[in-house]
C-alpha cells in the first residue's frame, strides 16, 4: 500500500470477501509481509519466515466455511506515526450448510504496518501488513458461530454486571474500597458531576511535576532532532 488510509478498506475486503480464491491469494501475497503474524479468538499465527502462508490458509478456510460473506468497514483510524490501522468492521458470516440465519457480528481489527522501499520504484515507500489482530465482544463472536445463542450470551453479560453491582455494594459495606465523604480527609464532599477535584497531595504533586518535565524534555529533544 502506498496510502494505507485510502487503500486499507479495499485490502481488508479482498482478503476476507474476495469474489474468487485467486484474488484473495494475490491480495495476501501483495499486502502481507512474509513474516506476518495473526491473532484471532479461535486461532493464532506466530511471526516466522513464510508465516504468511499460514495466514492465507486461515483466510481460505474462512471462505470455505462461509461461501457467502459480507464485510462493511464502519470507520478507519490510521496512526501514521506508529504505522498502525484500526478498523471498526461489521461482517455477516454464514456457515456452509447451516440452517441457522446469519447475524451481523462487529469486530475491531488492528493492523501493524511496516514501511519498505517499493520493489518497482525504490524511491517510493510501500506499507506491508506485519501483524493482524481481530477483537470480538463475546456476543459478536457468538453471532459468528451460533447466532441463536446471542441472547443467552448477552443475558449472561448483563447478569455479570448485576453481580458486580451487588458485590461492590456488599464488599464496600465491609470496608473494601469503600467511598467516604471527605476523600480521605481532604475535605471534599461528594457531589454530583461538577465537583472540583480534591487538592493534590505532596507526593502526587511531585509525581505530576516530574511527569510534566519528562514530557517537556521529550518534546524539546524531538524539536532538536
Amino acid at each position: 500500500m502506498e496510502d494505507p488510509a485510502k487503500e486499507i478498506v479495499n485490502v481488508a475486503t479482498m482478503v476476507t470477501a474476495a469474489v474468487n480464491p485467486e484474488i484473495q491469494k494475490a491480495t495476501v501475497l501483495k499486502y502481507y509481509a512474509p513474516d506476518a503474524s495473526f491473532r484471532h479468538p479461535l486461532c493464532a499465527v506466530r511471526s516466522a519466515p513464510n508465516s504468511r502462508a499460514a495466514i492465507l490458509s486461515i483466510l481460505q478456510w474462512y471462505r470455505v466455511l462461509s461461501p457467502v460473506l459480507s464485510v462493511r468497514a464502519n470507520s478507519v483510524t490510521y496512526d501514521e506515526e506508529k504505522n498502525s490501522v484500526y478498523l471498526d468492521v461489521t461482517q455477516t458470516f454464514h456457515i456452509r450448510w447451516s440452517p441457522l440465519s446469519p447475524a451481523p457480528a462487529r469486530l475491531l481489527v488492528h493492523l501493524t504496518l511496516r514501511p519498505e522501499p517499493s520493489p518497482e520504484d525504490p524511491s517510493k515507500t510501500i506499507y506491508l501488513i506485519t501483524s493482524q489482530e481481530d477483537f470480538y465482544h463475546p456476543d459478536d463472536l457468538t453471532a459468528l458461530l451460533m447466532p441463536p445463542l446471542v441472547p443467552l450470551v448477552r443475558g449472561a453479560l448483563y447478569a455479570a454486571t448485576l453481580a458486580c453491582k451487588v458485590n461492590a455494594t456488599v464488599f464496600g459495606a465491609l470496608g473494601y474500597w469503600s467511598v467516604r465523604n471527605g476523600e480521605g480527609g481532604k475535605g471534599v464532599q461528594l457531589q454530583p458531576e461538577g465537583e472540583p477535584l480534591p487538592p493534590v497531595s505532596q507526593n502526587e504533586g511531585i509525581e505530576l511535576q516530574e511527569r510534566g518535565q519528562g514530557d517537556g524534555d521529550a518534546k524539546s529533544d524531538k524539536k532538536h532532532d
